[in-house]
């Protein structure tokens, strides 16, 4: 039975005998985030309009993405110093089967109702097991968004997701 299993996913290519070609095989692998220049030009490419932050808020548009053309992937910076970083995750639940599009794994998520919205919060921690960052997820009118940060306090990432992110989905979406 175990060389029978073996054989079928050695033919399927899962299982790769010679490390080379493993090698080969994956590095033609297309990326699966593509760069635009603007939200706009995202939107347009992933045909769906995004939440996103206006920059009255404190935070610019820094890069934007779009990924496996169904994630659409915008990191903001603030205006001051020392600079807040975060990441604004959106997405159509109809082209997604998981709720969760934050790219965090293997993270305690503690779920937390904030303006009648059911969002999952965690702490993120880097290498070395230090504190780096929290995020959030949360899904509304069949969209489903996750937030995370850097270089933000618990207060101000708190205050960006239940005054800024939260309602904007609330209103718009």
């Amino acid at each position: 039975m175990k060389k029978k299993l073996f054989l079928s996913l050695l033919a399927m290519g899962i299982i790769c005998v010679n490390p080379v070609n493993a090698a080969e095989k994956t590095a033609g692998l297309p990326n699966p985030m593509v760069s635009y220049d603007s939200v706009m030009a995202a939107k347009n490419a992933a045909g769906f309009q995004p939440l996103y932050l206006p920059s009255i808020s404190g935070y610019h548009v820094n890069k934007v993405w779009v990924i496996a053309g169904d994630i659409i992937d915008i990191e903001y910076v603030s205006d001051n110093q020392p600079v807040g970083r975060f990441r604004l995750r959106t997405a159509r639940c109809t082209e997604l089967r998981n709720d969760e599009i934050s790219g965090i794994y293997g993270a305690k998520w503690q779920q937390e109702k904030i303006k009648g919205i059911e969002t999952s919060i965690t702490e993120v921690y880097g290498m070395n097991k230090k504190l780096t960052g929290y995020a959030a997820h949360w899904t509304h009118n069949n969209m489903l968004f996750s937030v995370s940060c850097e270089n933000m306090t618990y207060r101000e990432f708190g205050r960006l997701l239940a005054n800024g992110l939260l309602e904007l989905s609330l209103n718009y979406f």
